[in-house]
């Protein structure tokens, strides 16, 4: 363990034990040093379910998706026995990827090296003239499968066989989404980019309003105004963290922006239609929601300091029906409030090697971050718990 990685962990070790108004943002090489990166591939990325795409996007038998998952690429396919699956994007054969495009529609996935043709449930339909082969059986060849759950909507994979089910572990999470109904949402737009910061900067922005009067003055801040932000308690799972922030006067009474369309049942609280509910699950995962929409955002390491963001906004098909014209202004609002997000994070990642940079104190409305660092103590430093 070298000296720097030492440091940090002490430094992380320290926040369960802080209140959160008390606590402090991490040390600037928290987001810049090798070693404490690849301490998080190995304890976090490769044993945690992380969010890769949306059910509904994928609604027909045979639409399949691909992404890559640290040096794993993943092969997301609808089969034609109506169940989603995970698979290695790897032929059995010599490695060439089975499916080389971003996404599509098949019946069988055609291997473009050698022609080994599988089914949408992975097993090996055919290998054309490999008659003679003694290292061969047909019958025992098949793409591995990688663990998927779909939870309300979200597709998550995990890269540990052994890893404990997911929905067991969002249980508290499920009773707070219950009447925003995700899995029924429909994608406005997709969102994927690169963004030039450590995934810790990129996670901790998606957690909190407190920017808002800042970085999306001219987008957000006058219809989500950050004063009003409130923190809701960690749950005892300590799983993910979650905070709320009002519409202002004149978002509620606008026409388009953030006014609410509500569907005819109206299973909604007064606090859930008069406020932005943001849930940031840990790790990297941030889903900000109103009564009908949801901009979900899932934040993958690509290095110490570069992170693939996969997301979109999903909005409620009452929403798409009846107020198709406000649909497509926020789906331009929220792709402007993503890209703002982006530059923030690479204009901090910028910094992070200043030996004039300290750790700087929390404003109360960012609870939600001090809670995500005591999830990365009790994950990265078993000690702390």
């Amino acid at each position: 363990m070298t000296a720097t990685l030492d440091r940090l962990l002490d430094t992380l070790a320290a926040y369960p034990a802080t209140e959160d108004a008390a606590c402090r943002t991490l040390p600037p090489d928290a987001y810049t040093d090798p070693d404490l990166y690849a301490l998080e591939v190995e304890t976090i990325f490769k044993h945690e379910w992380l969010l890769i795409g949306r059910a509904n996007d994928m609604a027909e038998r045979g639409d399949w998706f691909t992404a890559r998952i640290l040096d794993e690429p993943i092969l997301v396919v609808h089969g034609t026995d109506g169940v989603i699956r995970g698979f290695s994007n790897i032929c059995r054969h010599r490695y060439m990827p089975v499916a080389l495009a971003e996404r599509g529609n098949v019946k069988r996935f055609v291997c473009p090296y050698h022609g080994w043709v599988y089914g949408t449930d992975g097993r090996l339909v055919t290998a054309p003239l490999m008659e003679g082969s003694l290292g061969f059986e047909k019958d025992k060849c098949r793409l591995p499968e990688i663990r998927l759950e779909v939870w309300r909507g979200f597709i998550f994979i995990n890269l540990d066989d052994d890893a404990p089910p997911l929905a067991p572990q969002l249980h508290e999470a499920d009773a707070m989404l219950a009447n925003y109904r995700t899995g029924d949402l429909l994608t406005g737009f997709t969102y994927d980019a690169v963004w030039e910061g450590n995934w810790k900067l990129a996670t901790e922005n998606g957690m909190e309003f407190y920017h808002h009067m800042g970085l999306h003055a001219e987008t957000l801040e006058a219809s989500v105004p950050a004063k009003g932000a409130t923190v809701d308690p960690a749950p005892k799972s300590g799983r993910f963290t979650h905070t709320r922030c009002p519409f202002s006067d004149a978002s509620n009474s606008a026409d388009g922006g953030f006014a609410r369309l509500l569907p005819q049942d109206r299973r909604f609280t007064e606090q859930e239609m008069s406020t932005v509910y943001a849930i940031g699950l840990f790790p990297n995962i941030s889903l900000a929601m109103t009564t009908d929409s949801n901009n979900w955002l899932s934040f993958l390491p690509l290095g110490p300091e570069r992170t693939r963001v996969m997301g979109g906004y999903i909005v409620a098909p009452w929403s798409c029906d009846e107020d198709p014209q406000g649909v497509a202004q926020r789906n331009e609002l929220i792709y402007r409030v993503n890209e703002e997000d982006a530059q923030a994070t690479w204009r901090l990642q910028a910094v992070m090697r200043s030996s004039r940079a300290k750790p700087g104190p929390l404003n109360v409305r960012e609870g939600t971050v001090a809670q995500f660092y005591k999830y990365l103590a009790r994950t990265l430093v078993p000690a702390a718990q």
